[in-house]
């Protein structure tokens, strides 16, 4: 017969755990992981990141034994990382005292493209130790769980919270919106069928990493000249997207989508330590696209990660045309585009 240790150091899980881009931006943050405003996203399908958790017997006196793989290969940058995340939240992990934990991580996309693999790495990572910590207590997955794990992703990623959920999630305390939460992020689950089956073609203008930070440019916001009025700006917006998507108001949606992209990176330029990381190839196709969408009538529109990035927004109705279009007429922009779409949240691998 098996002692309960050594049926713990056989336990092995796999989650799948997707990206998310926002609409209206989260940018600045404050105390361990709390918004200075809501947000809201829409939640990747294509681009996800997926984690083997293994647990095995201890062999050290580390208070966190973890060896963390990218790829097949030892990533001791991000190995440091993700021990000190579930070092600050042992009390989630019980175990991590007395068993080793093995990860093994890959992404769907490429590493440097500017899709949020923090976001979907974190929301891998706490799915599937949260998901031993359940097995090892016996309790059974409730809606409940996936709200615990919005949780402790936000503490290794904010924009991880958002990934918890199908469609679109917000994330942020907000007095318009029910049940909304700075702690994790909800479902918003009145959607208009206009706004079902969302397409987001991922243009990568440039693959570097980026010179700055989501952290660094986080904390700029703490001495920004135009914080306050941008977080109560955020709040209003969010509140407001949450309307728009109710009602179908596909004219209100880009016009929101396109204001918050420039807002993001007008608060980058506007910093006491300001930084650019828009490139020429940002700007041309976001001009190409101005001028399809007006020409074409097609509803289209373009949202910006903290990079060159862009993300190109429509429902699956035009995607003919519009993936022409970037095919054709933004070939010479981008050096690769990922062609995603709206996700159902993660999911788990094995039984």
């Amino acid at each position: 017969m098996e002692t309960d240790k050594e049926l713990m150091n056989k336990v092995k899980v796999t989650w799948r755990c997707p990206s998310n881009i926002a609409i209206v931006k989260y940018w600045g943050k404050k105390g361990n992981q709390i918004p200075c405003n809501s947000s809201l996203s829409l939640t990747l399908s294509n681009s996800f990141t997926e984690v083997e958790a293994e647990l095995s017997e201890k062999t050290s006196d580390e208070a966190v034994q973890l060896s963390y793989y990218f790829e097949g290969e030892i990533n001791e940058q991000f190995s440091q990382r993700v021990a000190k995340f579930l070092f600050d939240n042992r009390e989630y992990f019980p175990f991590i005292g007395e068993n080793a934990i093995t990860i093994q991580s890959s992404n769907s996309f490429p590493h440097s493209a500017g899709i949020a693999s923090s976001a979907s790495a974190f929301g891998a990572i706490s799915l599937a130790l949260l998901d031993i910590a359940y097995g090892i207590e016996g309790k059974e997955k409730d809606e409940t769980f996936y709200m615990e794990a919005s949780n402790l992703a936000r503490l290794g990623s904010g924009s991880a919270s958002r990934s918890m959920f199908p469609g679109f999630a917000s994330w942020g305390t907000n007095d318009q919106i029910q049940n909304s939460s700075n702690e994790h992020a909800i479902e918003i689950k009145e959607v208009h069928p206009v706004f079902h089956n969302m397409k987001d073609a991922i243009l990568i203008i440039e693959d570097e990493p980026k010179k700055v930070s989501s952290s660094v440019g986080h904390s700029l916001m703490n001495n920004h000249p135009y914080a306050e009025n941008r977080f109560k700006q955020a709040n209003e917006r969010t509140a407001e997207l949450v309307e728009i998507l109710k009602a179908g108001d596909m004219e209100a949606f880009i016009h929101m989508c396109e204001s918050e992209a420039l807002t993001l990176h007008a608060m980058m330029m506007t910093s006491m330590d300001y930084y650019l990381l828009v490139k020429p190839g940002t700007i041309t196709a976001i001009e190409k696209l101005m001028e399809f969408r007006k020409e074409s009538k097609v509803p289209v529109c373009f949202t910006l990660d903290a990079g060159p990035n862009v993300h190109v927004l429509y429902p699956k109705a035009y995607e003919v045309q519009v993936e022409e279009f970037i095919n054709n007429g933004l070939r010479d922009t981008y050096k690769k585009v990922i062609f995603d779409e709206e996700g159902s949240g993660p999911t788990k691998m094995n039984s």
